[in-house]
């Protein structure tokens, strides 16, 4: 993943090029050409010449050039857990996973953080809202940012506490009663103002934030503090069930004035971050009202909402899809437990949402007939240009138009198996349906080239034999991950599994006799 540009232009020529027009259409422009300058898409059109002798040409007959895909909802860190969580609850993965990054070194975070975010580039992802419940100790912290930079993706770093351990063992759990400490408000402090403050930086520093226990006068005293260090964004998980909580926290928000539209980078005036909140499974309908009507953004994430027992997603509801002034978006959550893929995403949401629709009408002992709930376009633009405006970068990326930053994707549909036939009957229907990851054939991260040919391309890795910078390869990456993965494991196994869900239950005050396995 190489740090600097191999040149200054790109001429991607002869593609079907995938636009934006009035109320977001997909409008396809067939046999385009579209060309990059200076990590900005530079013009659409027929026959464009490359405007000068380095200009790499990329030859994109039979492709599909798309806009990259826009994840607000991640935990980017816990590559070495995946597999773990394949068949567990929510409840489950919160002690087993949530809480793992105790058994993780700095240099352990750093190559779980890489390769998550190489893994979410190769799916075609070239931006991320990561949630990083991942600063155990400073060093945690650095590293896990490292990693995001050292792997060109566009980036929101979510910086957020975890539920730290004083003592974890194989006899006892014992949380630190020190839930947000000083070295952590400072070095989030310190690192949004050293990156938010840069417009052409390609990773922002924002905050997750799940301590809604607090008292309100020190939770909005710390967003004041950290808005003024340049903190535009935080991030939190919201839902309604037994064990997130029966209460909505839908009214609370509003009464702390945090329910709002997204704003840009460029607006200095807000005094208080907004607020993206992820899930919202379970909120009754007058609280999807009131984030419809404020423009509150959503990130639903289809996958692990169904595996774990949060219901079906939101991101089709009625009160949210009809309402003009709703934001609503997409994300992965833990690829510990499903693929990076936001297109996989998208195809879980249409088919989860058309269950729940259709298990309505036939309870009243009628049948559905005609069209189905929801369309490709529609989950398609929550991938891109929703999940742009849900970050409050819709003026950046998200869609593909002159002057944008060029995050773009080609699809390389000639050759592809699954998408041969849907490609040319609808492109956008293609890549939602029927695409892989593998069909992905380069992606474009603010004009730089992250993946070609089908492979992710080097990246200079800033951690590794004391500490020096070198140039790898996916394979080594993957190498460093699978050592750091078995000695993870190795600390796993000297912890007690049971005394952190006692612990942890305990902790969220949880009535345990609601508490059911599904599996039986």
């Amino acid at each position: 993943m190489a740090t600097t540009r191999p040149s200054s232009s790109i001429l991607l020529r002869g593609g079907t090029v995938l636009t934006h027009g009035d109320n977001d259409h997909v409008v396809p422009l067939r046999d385009t050409d579209l060309l990059v300058r200076d990590g900005l898409v530079a013009d659409i059109g027929k026959n464009i010449s490359p405007p000068n002798s380095d200009t790499e040409v990329i030859e994109c007959k039979g492709k599909i050039i798309s806009p990259g895909f826009v994840d607000t909802h991640h935990h980017l860190w816990q590559t070495q857990l995946k597999g773990r969580h394949a068949e567990q609850g929510l409840v489950a993965y919160m002690y087993s996973g949530n809480m793992m990054s105790y058994a993780y070194t700095p240099e352990d975070m750093y190559w779980g953080q890489l390769s998550g975010c190489l893994e979410a580039i190769h799916a075609g992802t070239t931006t991320v809202l990561d949630h990083a419940h991942c600063a155990y100790t400073p060093g945690h912290a650095t590293s896990a940012l490292n990693a995001t930079l050292d792997s060109g993706i566009r980036a929101i770093f979510g910086y957020s506490i975890p539920m730290r351990m004083s003592r974890w063992d194989q006899s006892q759990c014992i949380p630190d009663p020190d839930l947000l400490p000083e070295w952590a408000l400072s070095q989030l402090a310190e690192l949004a103002e050293k990156h938010n403050n840069r417009p052409a930086a390609t990773v922002e520093i924002g905050m997750g934030f799940d301590f809604w226990f607090l008292p309100q006068e020190i939770v909005l005293s710390i967003f004041g503090k950290l808005r003024e260090s340049g903190l535009r964004l935080l991030t939190t998980h919201v839902g309604c069930n037994a064990f997130m909580g029966l209460q909505s926290p839908i009214p609370k928000f509003q009464s702390y004035s945090l329910l709002r539209t997204p704003y840009p980078p460029t607006d200095t005036a807000p005094a208080m971050p907004f607020l993206l909140l992820s899930h919202c499974n379970g909120l009754p309908q007058e609280d999807l009202s009131i984030l419809a009507s404020t423009g509150t953004p959503i990130s639903s994430t289809p996958g692990t909402e169904a595996q774990m027992g949060m219901s079906y997603p939101v991101a089709l509801e009625p009160t949210l899809k009809q309402s003009r002034t709703a934001n609503v978006s997409l994300g992965v959550d833990c690829h510990s437990n499903d693929p990076s893929s936001i297109p996989q995403q998208a195809r879980m949401l249409l088919q989860l949402t058309r269950v729940e629709k259709n298990a309505h009408i036939l309870a009243e002992g009628k049948y559905p007939s005609r069209n189905v709930t929801g369309t490709s376009e529609e989950v398609f633009n929550l991938a891109t240009i929703r999940g742009a405006r849900c970050l409050g970068l819709e003026h950046e990326i998200g869609s593909i138009r002159p002057g944008k930053k060029a995050d773009l994707l080609i699809f390389d549909a000639e050759r592809s198996v699954g998408m041969l036939s849907a490609a040319e009957y609808d492109p956008v229907v293609a890549i939602v349906r029927f695409s892989e990851a593998a069909d992905i054939e380069n992606v474009i991260v603010d004009g730089a080239v992250r993946k070609k040919a089908g492979k992710l391309v080097a990246t200079n890795c800033t951690r590794g034999v004391e500490e020096k910078r070198m140039v790898m390869e996916w394979s080594d990456v993957a190498e460093q991950v699978r050592r750091s993965q078995r000695e993870i494991q190795h600390r796993i196994d000297g912890l007690s599994l049971e005394k952190a869900r006692d612990m942890m239950l305990s902790a969220y005050h949880t009535d345990v006799s609601r508490l059911v396995d599904a599996a039986e």
